[in-house]
């Protein structure tokens, strides 16, 4: 949000008309319009005078500015944080698969170990001409 965002939704939420801020900047109320509309710039010697009519700190009006650019951040930084557990969500299960995978191939391997562990007992217990 602008500062000329900023100084409209102020004033809208305290219930101030454009009329009565424009007289409490000593403004016509053409001028305090084109502040508000963006169409001409706040004077920074206008600022006191603002934070005044709105009964806040020149750090609340600049940073209900910011407020809004940290909510939209915020926003965003959440929506990257979901992807990005989207994707780890993916790759865990596919960890959880390759490990599935490589117990089953254990289990193979330790088969074959044990067959042929089986077989060479079968052939030291079988005649030399037998075992060939």
């Amino acid at each position: 949000m602008t500062i000329d965002q900023t100084l409209k939704q102020l004033r809208k939420s305290r219930g101030i008309s454009q009329f009565q801020m424009a007289t409490l900047l000593n403004k016509s109320q053409n001028a305090y319009s084109m502040m508000e509309s963006g169409r001409s710039k706040i004077d920074a010697a206008l600022v006191p005078d603002i934070c005044k009519a709105f009964k806040i700190s020149p750090n609340e009006l600049f940073e209900y500015d910011a407020g809004s650019a940290k909510k939209e951040k915020d926003a965003e930084y959440i929506e990257i944080i979901r992807l990005l557990k989207k994707e780890l969500d993916k790759k865990h299960e596919l960890l959880a698969l390759s490990l599935q995978a490589i117990t089953e191939f254990d289990k193979v391997v330790e088969k074959n170990d044990n067959l042929a562990n089986l077989l060479n007992i079968i052939r030291e217990h079988l005649p030399d001409n037998a075992a060939g």
